[in-house]
């Protein structure tokens, strides 16, 4: 049967399906008062943060040349894990985000910052040149602002000398080739005697001259295992090169007087300067002999005295690898401190040295450790090795076996342990006994007690 067209079920097309979507657009509604009221509330309440209108410069690696006294911190190391501990890089990478030298979110993560020191120092250890190396976002020619506002964000105790534009790759902590420690002394820890410990006390130049002397058998390419802790003797870490030591002339300060120490060395290990003067301390007060000290190099374990610590600074990082290889390319500048030697004796002598010398007339504390000097045993066991033993504690001809030479002439060797005294009384008879080996005498030893009283009241008055 045919359909008819009325019959056909197709859909008829009006014109109105094929009306462009253009001409379907309806044209928008005026916004009311109401709208454009809370437009304006929406604009007040979300303010724009003034910091991104900022015009951040692009990263550069830079060196930055600082100081600090460490009295008040933790040490240098920034600890990410312990934000209550207060440390150096803690101020310093608040200090670099106040002054708008990183970025907020990069000083979270001393990563994105390639952040990295050159040495690191320990609690209450002090710096009067360090090395950081870092990216800041700091223009070349805005290095004298970002100085200067750095510097009013640190806190007193630390101080910024200069941003050094450095190569995209230098690593402050692997181009530093060498390394200055200071040690400030005073001159009665070196007193021959007992009762030369006082405030009032003057080296001699013989007394000084034998300081000298001694402090450069450290001298040299040495096993310092020793003179740290923790370290095994095949350890290849506890060999290191101390290039050079120098005892100044003594000056006074605070009534005492004083002598400074510098050690010049590629690197130190831990403990290793403090053992070196707590070391030479020893045996220029006659506590221990010095033929005993040559058994400090060998694989015996001994306990040597550690120095109080308020006197170590460190005195400078040098990084001569660098500035031989970029020094003097034509785009860098050399990271030497000659140009800065003004700012860092201003900031050392005001600060760093200030501390020392205050705190030690205080608290005594060179003064205080000398007392526990006098009973160091300097060897480890129950046994008193030979050279120690004094002569009441030697045992008679034929009654011990084992003695034996060794290098250098010094006699020495395990001994039974002296019957009838116990570990405390051993150690008071070492001390003693040395003592009574000084040229004083039974007697001057007595009245020299007397003056380390005497002494001791001196220096906590003073």
């Amino acid at each position: 049967m045919l359909q008819t067209e009325d019959e056909n079920t197709t859909p008829q097309v009006t014109m109105e399906s094929h009306t462009p979507s253009s001409d379907l657009k309806r044209s928008p509604t005026p916004p009311d008062d109401t709208t454009l009221s809370n437009k304006r509330t929406k604009t007040e309440e979300t303010p724009k943060d003034p910091s991104s209108e900022y015009v951040w410069p692009s990263k550069k690696k830079y060196a930055v040349l600082m100081g600090f006294c460490g009295e008040a911190y933790r040490g240098m190391a920034y600890q990410a894990d312990q934000p209550g501990i207060k440390t150096v890089e803690e101020e310093l990478i608040k200090a670099l985000s106040a002054a708008k030298l990183v970025r907020p979110e990069n000083s979270k993560e001393l990563r994105k910052m390639y952040f990295q020191r050159a040495s690191r120092t320990d609690k209450g250890v002090s710096a009067a040149r360090q090395i950081v190396s870092c990216n800041l976002n700091l223009a070349e020619d805005q290095v004298e602002a970002g100085i200067a506002a750095i510097n009013e964000a640190l806190p007193d105790d630390i101080v910024v000398y200069d941003f050094i534009r450095a190569t995209k790759h230098f690593d402050s902590h692997k181009f530093a080739s060498s390394r200055v420690y200071e040690y400030l002394c005073p001159t009665f820890a070196m007193a021959p005697t007992f009762g030369d410990t006082w405030s009032g006390y003057r080296m001699p130049k013989e007394v000084l001259e034998r300081a000298r002397d001694f402090f450069q058998k450290f001298i040299g390419t040495k096993n310092f295992f020793n003179y740290s802790c923790g370290r095994k003797f095949k350890d290849p870490s506890c060999m290191r090169y101390l290039r050079s030591i120098t005892v100044s002339d003594p000056f006074i300060s605070n009534d005492l007087e004083w002598v400074s120490i510098t050690l010049h060395g590629d690197s130190f290990i831990y403990h290793q300067i403090r053992k070196t003067v707590g070391m030479t301390i020893a045996v220029l007060r006659n506590i221990t002999p010095e033929g005993y000290f040559e058994r400090s190099w060998t694989e015996e374990r001994l306990d040597l005295p550690l120095a109080p610590g308020l006197g170590l600074v460190l005195g400078e990082v040098r990084v001569d690898r660098y500035n031989i290889k970029f020094g003097d390319n034509g785009f860098h500048k050399p990271i030497v401190w000659e140009p800065y030697e003004e700012k860092v004796n201003e900031f050392k002598k005001r600060v760093i040295y200030s501390n020392i010398f205050t705190k030690e007339k205080r608290e005594s504390s060179m003064f205080i450790w000398l007392q526990t000097l006098k009973n160091h045993k300097f060897y480890t066991g129950n046994v008193i090795p030979t050279i120690l033993q004094t002569p009441s504690e030697k045992p008679a001809e034929g009654e011990s076996e084992g003695v034996n030479s060794v290098e250098k002439g010094v006699t020495e060797g395990d001994s039974a342990p002296v019957k009838g005294v116990t570990e405390g009384g051993v150690e008071k008879g070492v001390t003693e006994g040395i003592s009574n080996v000084e040229k004083t005498g039974e007697n001057d030893k007595k009245d020299s007690e007397k003056v380390i009283d005497n002494g001791a009241a001196a220096v906590v008055s003073s």
